[in-house]
Parts: structure tokens; sequence; C-alpha cells
């Protein structure tokens, strides 16, 4: 017995010993390096508010607590930065990336842009849940759905692949919008300067993250109004405001919006390149579960007007693959309501 039980202590010490040697060496990789967090979108996008949140807390909880650098990759509607992340980036752990979700839907709608699909990345986790919005200029003086149906508008949007392009095109077809839409402007912050100089007349491309946290003060004074609101659900904070799948006059319109919207709901996914260690991906994952839950960070997030709704890496995934197996027919419906587009 005495045999059994000394076996026992040793190996117990010895699972003990290789954990803490797993954990030391984790925590020298990590603070003998900074980390990047890479943003698929610009400096001053809605992305950018959250990376930046997230690298003043996260590295408390990422043992070797380092130093978070964010790097900005806008383009294509986030399909630059993906093609960085799978193609360039190393897969040790020391980047991870907030993605634009649209890139789950990309490789349907628009397979000859979007190089990769999600096998590609190793989800960590998603801070938020988003609702996306049309936005009109006073110039235009539009103030509900029958004057979108009756004015011919101008719509900017981003890249091709986003929800801001193929979003308003869809809009226009299903809806019958007279819109032109100019697509290429490389953020939210590219076209509030565009609708102020009274470029565009309109856009569907702000989040109510971001209307939250940089345009509320805009939006109280009425410099610009929110019409539309889209899938997959209502913002407490746009009472009155028309959602688009409340507009839809069958079953096919519906699912044609619940697609090309439903991404929405995993507002701000991060992943890191296939490849890293599980260790240190198991890191990262509880690093951000355990930031967006820390009392400081959610302080902070209050603070400057942004929502958090944590998504863990299993049900992440399990979305993503969801938007990828939508039924060939309805991909294909949506794909016919989208043409090329034109850039500014």
């Amino acid at each position: 017995m005495r045999r059994i039980l000394a076996a026992a202590a040793f190996a117990a010490s010895s699972i003990a010993c290789a954990a803490g040697a797993r954990a030391d060496a984790i925590a020298d990789f990590y603070k003998s390096k900074p980390m990047t967090l890479s943003v698929g979108s610009a400096a001053g996008s809605g992305f950018t508010i959250y990376a930046r949140l997230i690298s003043r807390h996260m590295p408390r909880y990422i043992p070797g607590s380092p130093n978070i650098v964010i790097e900005n990759l806008p383009g294509a509607s986030g399909l630059r930065h993906m093609d960085h992340l799978v193609t360039i980036a190393p897969k040790d752990g020391s980047t991870i990336g907030l993605l634009n979700p649209s890139v789950a839907a990309a490789p349907l709608l628009t397979p000859d842009l979007a190089k990769h699909r999600s096998d590609k990345l190793a989800w960590i986790g998603s801070a938020n849940s988003e609702v996306s919005t049309c936005m009109f200029w006073p110039h235009v003086n539009v103030t509900d759905v029958e004057d979108l149906k009756k004015r011919e508008l101008i719509i900017g949007g981003s890249g091709a692949a986003g929800s801001s392009g193929i979003g308003a095109e869809a809009l226009r077809a299903i809806f019958g919008f007279k819109w032109k839409i100019i697509s290429g402007y490389q953020g939210s912050a590219d076209i509030m300067i565009a609708g102020a100089r009274k470029e565009i007349d309109g856009a569907c491309i702000l989040l109510m993250s971001a209307l939250r946290a940089q345009y509320w003060e805009q939006f109280q004074r009425g410099e610009f109004k929110i019409l539309l609101q889209m899938p997959p659900g209502n913002h407490p904070d746009l009472p009155g405001v028309v959602n688009t799948i409340d507009l839809a006059q069958n079953d096919e319109q519906r699912q044609a919006l619940e697609f090309i919207y439903g991404y929405w709901a995993f507002g701000r996914p991060f992943a890191a390149p296939a490849g890293v260690p599980a260790d240190r991906l198991q890191v990262l994952r509880a690093a951000l579960k355990a930031t967006v839950e820390d009392p400081q960070f959610l302080a902070d997030s209050q603070k400057i007007g942004v929502s958090v709704d944590y998504m863990d890496a299993a049900e992440l995934e399990r979305r993503v693959k969801a938007i990828e197996s939508t039924p060939p027919s309805v991909v294909a419906k949506v794909r016919a309501l989208v043409p090329a587009h034109q850039s500014p």
C-alpha cells in the first residue's frame, strides 16, 4: 500500500511539475516579445476602438503580460486582413486578429475575391454582437422608407465583399430602392467625411457600437438620421427605426437578408492563424473571456459607449459553419442580386 501511495504521489508531483513547466514556457514566450493584434479596417473604425480597448486589458490575463500592438490592415471589407492572417502572420500565438465577420460569408458571395475559408483560422471568441444600419444626411431630405423608394440616392460603401456594399446592392434589388452605389471607402470614418461633404447621400455601413462610441452626439444633433436597421435583431437605442426583415414580403427575401447580415451576431470575432500551438491557443481563449468579464474593462467599455456580448470559440465556430452551410439556392439568389461594384 505504501508503494502504491508513493507511486501515486510521485505521479501527481510529476504532472504538477509538467503543468508548471508548460505555464512557465508560455510566460517566457509572451514576455519575450510584444503581441500583435491586427484589425481589418482603418484606424478610425469601430473595430479599432474595440481592439484598443482589448489591448489595454487583455495582457493582464496572458502569462508574461505582453504588450499588444495594434496593426491596421484595411481593404476589401476585411479580406486583405484575412489573407494576411492566414498566409503571413506567424502561427506561434504572437499575432491574433480582430476580423470583419463578413469574411464568413465572403467565400460564398465573392469566391473570386475570398481566398480562404474559416478552416484556416483558430477562433478565440467574439466580444459583442452588432446591429448594422443605413444612415442618411439631411441634405437629401428623406424621412422614411417610402422616401427611400422614390428618391434617387448615392450610397457609399466599403469593399465589394462586405455588407456595406453587398448589403446595399441587395437592399436596392429586394426593395426597389433607386440607389447608385459607390464602393471603395476605407471605413466608417471616410464615409462620414464623404457624407458631410455631400459626396454621398447615405450609407449602410454604420454599426451600433460605432454609432454609440463615435457618433452619438452628431446623431442626437440631427447631423444624420438612421432610417433602417438590419437583422439579426432590433436595437433598443433605435426605437421606431424599421428593421428590413419586417419589410420582407416572402421567405426568399427574409432568407437573403438573414444570410447577408446574420454574421453580425458575432460582431467582433477574434482569431489566430490555424496552427498555433494548442496550449497557447487555450491561453488566448481564456484571456479573452477573462478580459470581457473584467470589471475594469466593463467600466471602460461603458465609459466610451461600446457594448459587450461575449461568445466563446465553440459557439463562434458553430455559427460561422452555419453561415458556410447556407443552402446554395439562397446563396445563388443573393449573388444574383449583386452586380459588380463601382469605385470612387
